[in-house]
């Protein structure tokens, strides 16, 4: 192709402008509709128990070598509720809500016929040296009851990885002061490998977000005694009750339309 008798392209400011003007009614269109939408789904979910759905672990094979030293496959949770979090050997205090709400979650299930299974990446945990990982979660009880799958120094990288594009919980650490923040919360697993989060929302079990909210509250009455507050919309109890009625939702309905 002769492109010599080609001349550049005559720019006109008019159309230019024109074309991004069009570009941004689009776009705030298109920002109205989706929050229209996205209203009027909470609307219909804001009495339902059923517990929305972020996304699903799409990764047909995950082989998973857990503490107890057997190789495992994600495939092998299907047909199970579990309960997923990531935790150093010694979890920091921040992390004490999510424990405190998984130890009265597992308490609930302790004598019904079904209960969840726990998965748990180990930052610091050791296949060579399993020892180190017994205080872990050791209440709720042995592997493989447990899943504890450790990622010690050597691998962090791979389990940034993998929880990026394996698992896909939505929950990517992020970097903080030359080191990797792994997110604590729970993360709630369907029998068909769905992540499932509160419902008529499209949050996660954040229960230390309610924390903070919980004692910035308290703050607010104490510096302000006076002042009538807005009752919070979230409680620590009423977020453990709602992953308790989400679960059993789970058990009551463990083929409900849309999961397959």
């Amino acid at each position: 192709m002769d492109v010599s008798q080609l001349e550049p392209a005559e720019r006109d400011p008019k159309k230019l402008r024109a074309t991004a003007f069009k570009i941004v009614i689009f776009m705030v269109i298109s920002g109205i509709f989706l929050n229209y939408a996205y209203s009027k789904y909470r609307e219909r979910t804001a009495d339902s128990k059923r517990p929305s759905i972020e996304t699903r672990i799409t990764e047909p094979e995950v082989e998973l070598l857990t503490a107890d030293g057997v190789a495992r496959n994600i495939q092998d949770l299907k047909g199970k509720v579990t309960l997923v979090l990531t935790l150093p050997t010694v979890p920091n205090p921040g992390s004490k809500p999510t424990l405190e709400a998984l130890r009265e979650v597992m308490s609930n299930y302790k004598d019904a016929p079904e209960k969840p299974t726990i998965l748990i990446f180990v930052l610091d945990g050791s296949n060579t040296e399993p020892e180190k990982m017994s205080g872990v979660l050791a209440e709720y009880g042995k592997e493989p009851d447990v899943w504890r799958v450790v990622a010690n120094d050597d691998s962090k990288t791979s389990l940034r990885s993998f929880s990026k594009t394996k698992m896909r919980f939505n929950r990517v650490p992020t970097e903080k002061e030359g080191g990797f923040d792994y997110d604590t919360r729970l993360v709630l697993l369907d029998q068909h490998l769905f992540v499932r989060g509160v419902p008529g929302q499209t949050d996660g079990w954040d229960f230390e977000a309610v924390v903070k909210m919980e004692a910035k509250y308290q703050e607010a009455k104490e510096n302000s005694p006076e002042e009538e507050l807005i009752p919070l919309p979230m409680t620590t109890p009423k977020l453990r009750g709602i992953l308790i009625e989400s679960i059993d939702y789970l058990y009551a309905n463990p083929d409900e339309k849309g999961q397959k």
